[in-house]
């Protein structure tokens, strides 16, 4: 397979998988924990986190929350994992092999394996899982579906998977808790499958203790866990005898103030999700450590409704690109610290441009000649641009609650102000919850989607993002064009020429189509003690990997 690299904004070092046993730690960062990294793990600790967003569900093969990905690979091992080279290494599979026509993956099972609740990990539970997955008792359609055309058990710890199509999808995946296998026991209770929680059982260091829903997620050390011969390599390798804390606990913590509040007070030991205007208390005090990493994949963007007004209208959309001047925005709302987007890929992609010379810049004048070209030329009484009709030039943005973090309703209140100010248009944003927000797809009265799609390879975000949804909210794969080069970069034979065409995506849907707004890069954050250690930190994917090695010096 091919191996590959990752490019980094220069305040990130140029590697790709960080699996250390010390603390992870961005450049601003002053403190001076070298004493305690060069000491023994301390083990049988209870390590307290702050983190922002309650869990969807605690079944990882059901939650599509990036930033519960690093907890739930605490009690749901995976089959594989990406190394440092960006080359997938062996996990619950002791190998893998792809067919030279990439289309069959071979999976070689670790044997000796065990779920927490003791059931055997071999073929016939790796088929179950496959068998649930793709089955529709399922409620959540896995990305990869489509191009698994079949699998079979060929002995008691071999799997062989038959895709219908080249995809970098299914290989990744097999790399993600998404997959990760549940016991063929816990599969028969489909009321826990839905929601997760303690009489779920996975192959993982920890196990899902308690949770209290909007409260604290409580995670034991599994003690029938082999970390020497179970855990992935690299990790092992750097923290021998981990798992080190015996117990793990999230406290739910929405409010930024009460986060911040709880570090600096020692209520908590690490605060996940630190807040743009508390980071200056973090990174300059030789109290804490403060660390950052760019997501991957796709950066959090606008993604137009063009199959109706007014985004039907292209001078419209090149409106949003150029009307608002979004790196003032993003600075302002984060304080500094935040990395605007201008390009669909995230700067940590291998697939960003460098060379990419994006019409997302700030023009007002350019963007009001562009509405009135359109028609939009009178005032309501309220400032707001109307057409010949009286309608008011008014944008439905309904987001999903769960998925707005890391300060994304004060960025729409602040592009909302200058898209008023500069070219009265009215942006009205909610965050409502998902049900509703389905709703109002189906009705089709939503103009925009709001997104950010994480991954390591930029093609497993864009085959979600193209993929029809239900109801279907891009509308990019409705364009032959764009479906075209997508399907041809997913499937290009080099690294090199898959680059190429991604260039040539980019461009059009960014540029020549403006069908996209990208707004900022989203991030993993975090503070904690200058005691903690062991924050293991995958940069290949833009993520916090696990806190399975986390402990703090005494």
């Amino acid at each position: 397979m091919r191996s590959t690299r990752k490019r980094y904004a220069a305040a990130f070092a140029a590697v790709a998988l960080l699996l250390t046993g010390c603390s992870a730690q961005a450049d601003t960062s002053s403190s001076d924990s070298s004493a305690e990294s060069s000491s023994e793990p301390i083990s049988g600790q209870t390590i307290t986190w702050a983190i922002e967003t309650s869990p969807t569900t605690l079944n990882p093969q059901k939650n599509s929350q990036d930033g519960f990905v690093f907890i739930a690979r605490n009690y749901a091992d995976s089959y594989l994992y990406l190394d440092e080279n960006g080359d997938y290494q062996p996990w619950l599979a002791e190998g893998y092999t792809l067919s030279d026509d990439q289309l069959t993956v071979t999976l070689n099972l670790r044997q000796g394996v065990t779920f927490s609740d003791g059931e055997a990990f071999n073929a016939d539970a790796v088929i179950a899982n496959f068998d649930y997955l793709t089955s529709d008792e399922n409620s959540s359609t896995p990305r990869w579906k489509g191009i698994l055309e079949s699998y079979e058990k060929t002995d008691d710890y071999t799997v062989v998977f038959h895709l219908n199509a080249i995809s970098p999808l299914f290989l990744e995946s097999l790399s993600a808790v998404t997959t990760a296998p549940v016991s063929p026991k816990s599969l028969e209770k489909t009321d826990s499958l839905e929601t997760g929680g303690p009489d779920l059982a996975f192959v993982g260091a920890y196990t899902v203790s308690s949770y209290t829903e909007g409260s604290e997620l409580v995670l034991e050390k599994n003690d029938n866990y082999d970390w020497s011969d179970w855990g992935p390599s690299a990790l092992v390798e750097a923290n021998p005898g981990a798992p080190y804390a015996q117990t793990q606990v999230f406290r739910i913590l929405p409010e930024a103030s009460t986060r911040t509040g709880a570090l600096t007070s020692s209520q908590v030991d690490v605060v996940y999700g630190v807040p743009s205007q508390d980071i200056s208390l973090f990174d300059d005090d030789d109290t804490y450590t403060y660390g950052q990493v760019l997501n991957s994949g796709t950066v959090y963007s606008l993604y137009f409704n063009t199959t109706k007004a007014p985004f039907d209208d292209i001078r419209v959309r090149q409106a949003l690109q150029q009307g608002v001047d979004y790196a003032a925005v993003v600075d302002s709302v984060y304080y500094g610290t935040g990395t605007q987007a201008t390009q669909w890929f995230s700067p940590s992609s291998i697939f960003y441009d460098d060379d990419f010379t994006s019409n997302v810049a700030f023009d007002a004048d350019a963007a009001n000649a562009l509405l009135d070209e359109a028609g939009w030329t009178s005032r309501d009484s309220d400032g707001y641009r109307t057409n010949a009709a009286g309608d008011r030039l008014t944008i439905a943005l309904n987001a999903d609650a769960p998925y707005i973090r890391d300060s994304r309703d004060v960025l729409f209140q602040a592009i909302a102000a200058e898209l008023q100010e500069n070219l009265g248009v009215e942006l009205d944003f909610q965050a409502l919850d998902p049900g509703t927000v389905t709703t109002l797809w189906e009705d089709n009265k939503n103009d925009a989607f709001d997104n950010s799609m994480g991954s390591s390879d930029i093609s497993s975000s864009l085959d979600l993002l193209l993929t029809p949804w239900n109801p279907q909210r891009i509308f990019i794969n409705e364009d032959a064009k764009a479906a075209d080069l997508v399907k041809q970069a997913k499937e290009a034979p080099t690294k090199e020429e898959r680059k190429a065409l991604y260039d040539q995506v980019q461009d059009y849907v960014v540029n020549e189509q403006a069908y996209i707004l990208p707004l900022y890069v989203p991030r993993d954050n975090w503070a904690a003690s200058a005691a903690i250690q062991g924050i293991n930190v995958s940069e290949i994917s833009g993520h916090i990997f696990s806190t399975v090695a986390v402990w703090r010096a005494e």
